[in-house]
């Protein structure tokens, strides 16, 4: 392509090239600073200005160079984007990015602390069970109970309880506690 503009191109008419190769580059520092600057794709758009900018300054100089440069933007453009997404995706800062973090442990090593964790949480709601609370939300089945001035969260045993009922903590499990419903004598 650069062969075919040599040969076109006159004094005269080698501004619009000019400009044409500044907006490609333009075009191409707006792409890569996308990749590092969180804006919401507003870099990108840009930069698909900048490119369409470059097609108008090739169509400008001559009506061939603005269809080869069509056509090598049709063809590489799809190209280069994926070349540069695997390049970017298996990068450090994609991984952090992608994954929230690099991986630094094995499977076995996060399923004990996963473990642990649940032990823990176990460990502190079990204290809870054949204590008595009141509800705060609907539970339906999962919602808010209050015992002992604590909100916790909570499932009922069976189907619905609505707000500010009495009820009973009869199983714990996880993060969460099971209740069932007190009924009133009354």
């Amino acid at each position: 392509m650069i062969e075919l503009l040599a040969q076109t191109t006159s004094v005269a008419n080698a501004s619009p090239i000019i400009w044409a190769f500044v907006c490609i580059a333009i075009a191409l520092a707006l792409f890569v600073i996308e990749l590092f600057v969180p804006s919401g794709g507003l870099i990108a758009i840009l930069g698909g200005l900048a490119v369409v900018a470059s097609l108008i300054a090739f169509y400008v100089h001559d009506i061939n160079t603005g269809l080869i440069a069509t056509g090598t933007y049709i063809v590489f453009g799809p190209i280069l984007a994926w070349i540069a997404f695997k390049i970017w995706a298996s990068s450090p800062l994609a991984k952090q990015m992608i994954l929230g973090g690099i991986v630094n442990e094995d499977s076995d090593e996060a399923r004990q602390r996963l473990q642990s964790k649940q032990q823990e949480r176990l460990a502190h709601l079990q204290p809870l069970v054949g204590k008595e609370g009141e509800t705060i939300t609907v539970l339906r089945p999962i919602g808010v109970i209050r015992i002992d001035g604590r909100r916790i969260d909570a499932m009922a045993e069976a189907g619905s309880i609505e707000a500010d009922c009495a009820v009973v903590v009869v199983s714990a499990f996880d993060n969460q506690v099971k209740v069932r419903r007190i009924e009133s004598d009354g």
